[in-house]
């Protein structure tokens, strides 16, 4: 792990000269790298399996992700624009990281607590809770993050600087991952768990520590906001748009075939009896596909277009949900996991790319506040549905409805953004460059 953080802090010095940048640059890396290889521990497969464990349906676990979905769809809706008022806002944000912990620290609670507390009836109202307080905090996180970033690091750094990142926090995830796995294969239930939740209260203790000697480049600083903006007129103003009505469609179908792939680790604990050590190895195999997904987008979008990319990304993600399913062995299942978030992260990097190249500039903050809306209310209605399909129906007949979603949403983007791409002007040649 210490090898990883200095190659990236190398990286990082590389690509500006600016001090106060630079040492900017190495707080919020360590942080979002931090972060984002610590989440999975205590909201991804890990959680599913625990939940598994404890015995709750997939009823039940739909129900915990929609709930989470929802108060972010709430939470979005209030605070649109409510960021720029704060004021101290690395302290707000060392405060929010430290926030994040209290979720974690419950479920190490019912981990390592009286074996009373590992009862579903007991464990479903606490783990609701810790969802709702979660996301609600990660709302908070993600508004008061995106005023910080664009203050403390330039525009002309930042694609480089989220490349490493993304780089960066895959392999410290992997890495994260690993010592997961072991822990679930040596210690089993409880304590195994016990050891990846713990593992994420340490990492955001951590995350919280290392951001709080970032400070604002007073040449990035912009005038305060008064007021905040009346969320019913943002939206308003966003949903009259031709671009609106050009990109719902795809965007709503993307969140309703978000459903399915949450349950990919249950589905294969009660189909091939995959043991608690694979949640370990399916988190590492998460940020695999994440640095394999995030390398291709590097060359595939500019070359190819967004609306192909997310088509074939959708193709992917079909297809391997259907593989999934279906497969034999945790050898293949592992495989087809892989391909999912491969697919996941090419369309979850391109689908912003493909809004940039349509929506006009001057609304794209409040249109992208509304198209995450869709996708978490879309995503909390799928979750809860497919968490009781998969209770009444065969698991392959609802991968195999998702998986049609899928490749229809993947149609559509190719549709709007054929239909609504904005070609850049193409400069007239000079004598000189006629000559050239």
């Amino acid at each position: 792990m210490l090898l990883v953080v200095k190659m990236i802090d190398r990286l990082l010095n590389k690509i500006t000269a600016h001090p106060v940048e630079k040492r900017n640059m190495r707080s919020l890396a360590m942080n979002m790298m931090i972060k984002s290889a610590d989440m999975p521990l205590f909201t991804g497969t890990e959680l599913q399996a625990f939940q598994v464990k404890i015995g709750l349906g997939t009823g039940q676990m739909g129900l915990l992700a929609s709930y989470g979905q929802i108060t972010a769809v709430i939470a979005y809706f209030l605070l649109m624009g409510f960021a720029d008022k704060i004021r101290n806002r690395v302290r707000v944000y060392v405060w929010l990281t430290l926030a994040m912990a209290v979720y974690p620290l419950v479920l190490l609670f019912i981990a390592l607590g009286p074996t009373y507390f590992r009862r579903p009836g007991v464990a479903f109202p606490m783990m609701a809770v810790g969802t709702v307080s979660e996301f609600l905090v990660l709302s908070f996180v993600g508004l008061v993050f995106s005023v910080l970033f664009v203050r403390s690091i330039s525009a002309g750094v930042q694609g480089r600087f989220m490349s490493i990142m993304g780089v960066g926090g895959g392999l410290l995830g992997m890495a994260c991952g690993l010592i997961s796995s072991q822990a679930l294969r040596y210690l089993g239930f409880p304590h195994g768990f016990a050891v990846a939740f713990a593992m994420s209260v340490g990492l955001l203790v951590i995350a919280a520590i290392v951001v709080r000697n970032i400070r604002e480049i007073p040449e990035l600083a912009s005038a305060e906001c008064q007021q905040s903006a009346s969320p019913l007129s943002a939206v308003w103003r966003v949903i009259r748009t031709p671009e609106f009505i050009l990109l719902a469609p795809p965007n709503i179908l993307r969140g309703l075939s978000s459903g399915c792939s949450y349950f990919a680790m249950a589905i294969g604990m009660k189909q091939i009896g995959l043991g608690v050590e694979y949640a370990g190895y399916t988190t590492m195999l998460i940020f695999l596909g994440g640095i394999l997904g995030t390398a291709s987008i590097g060359f595939t979008v500019d070359r190819y277009g967004a609306g192909r990319v997310l088509l074939f990304a959708n193709i992917g993600i079909a297809i391997s949900l259907m593989g999934v399913v279906l497969a034999p062995s945790p050898l293949i299942f592992l495989i087809f996991f892989l391909t999912m978030y491969m697919s996941t992260t090419c369309d979850g990097i391109t689908v912003p790319l493909a809004h940039y190249a349509i929506v006009p500039h001057q609304i794209i903050g409040a249109f992208s506040a509304v198209r995450l809306l869709i996708l978490f209310g879309a995503g909390a209605m799928a979750t809860a549905t497919n968490g009781y399909l998969l209770e009444l129906v065969k698991p392959v007949y609802v991968f195999a409805g998702n998986a049609t979603l899928n490749i229809i949403t993947g149609i559509l983007f190719l549709y709007a953004f054929n239909k609504g791409h904005k070609r850049q002007p193409v400069p007239l040649a000079t004598p000189e460059d006629r000559i050239k």
